[in-house]
């Protein structure tokens, strides 16, 4: 009982000294709640930069916030060329929370061309450098009230805006960037229609096949296609199935979207095109698992 009674003593006095502590020290932010909402929505008219017409080409995109504690919001660009050289980041397009209020938790019809892109960037030859393959890719820099950043980095070289919202669909609230690529008309009859596939080297993967693959078009973009199943039906085995994936025909180089089989699975370039013989090869790696492989489709 004197135990029970000395114990009891103890506790009761580590409770009288927490509850004296400064209460600044110990207060749980109440103001976590108020991240950042801004989304950006594409003008699905101009999803690329027309090499065809470079003069006219641009990004036009609305955008949207409910947010009440914005101090500024940067639309920053940056060019990246087919050979992989890449440019400064410039900032083309800015905004304050006045300027949200102003449109009621909208502004409209914003665009930003081409030529402001090169100009921005100070890209050397101007718009006669670009070719079919290069990328324009704009970046949403959010900064509050308070100086929080987003996007920036938290632990583990983590973002504070997580994954799920960056790659979700543009009904987020959230928009961390577009990528715009500078393509050529696409050869639609040439490149749609049933292939066989063969996955020809891979880390784990080798010589699986699927003799009924589809290849059609998708859009918006008129360059945007869909392969029916990326992996050869090498997941079967593992309880898996034909996996789907979008690609890009830019300007000849095909350039594959990322998608899901047993993980994200993303190109790691290096894809050709062969329209006189019908063969298309992508290069894939997914995450879960860490595998990479080639596959080469053949037209039937």
């Amino acid at each position: 009982m004197k135990n029970i009674l000395k114990y009891l003593g103890v506790f009761l006095l580590i409770s009288s000294m927490v509850s004296c502590e400064d209460e600044n020290t110990i207060r749980i932010p109440t103001d976590m709640d108020k991240g950042p909402n801004l989304r950006v929505q594409l003008d699905q008219g101009f999803l690329f930069i027309d090499f065809d017409d470079l003069a006219g080409a641009k990004s036009k995109f609305d955008v949207f916030s409910q947010s009440e504690n914005l101090a500024l919001v940067e639309i920053s660009v940056f060019h990246i060329s087919v050979d992989g050289v890449v440019s400064d980041t410039a900032t083309v397009k800015s905004y304050t929370q006045a300027d949200i209020d102003t449109g009621n938790g909208q502004i409209l019809g914003q665009e930003v061309t081409a030529q402001a892109m090169v100009d921005a960037i100070g890209l050397v030859g101007g718009l006669a450098s670009l070719q079919g393959g290069d990328s324009f890719n704009f970046l949403n820099t959010t900064t509050l009230d308070n100086g929080v950043v987003y996007p920036s980095i938290t632990v583990n070289g983590n973002s504070n805006v997580t994954p799920n919202i960056v790659a979700a669909s543009g009904t987020t609230s959230f928009t961390s960037g577009w990528t715009l690529f500078v393509g050529c008309p696409s050869d639609l009859e040439a490149i749609e229609g049933e292939y066989t596939s063969v996955i020809v080297s891979g880390n784990y993967f080798t010589g699986q096949t699927n003799d009924n693959v589809t290849i059609a078009f998708q859009g918006p973009e008129p360059f945007r296609y869909v392969i029916s199943d990326v992996s050869a039906l090498a997941y079967v085995p593992f309880g898996g199935a034909a996996y789907p994936g979008d690609f890009y025909d830019i300007c000849g180089n095909p350039q594959g979207l990322a998608t899901s089989t047993f993980g994200t699975t993303t190109d790691t370039g290096g894809g050709t095109w062969d329209p006189v013989n019908g063969v298309l090869t992508l290069n894939y790696f997914e995450s879960n698992n860490a595998l990479s492989w080639q596959i080469v489709f053949t037209k039937k």
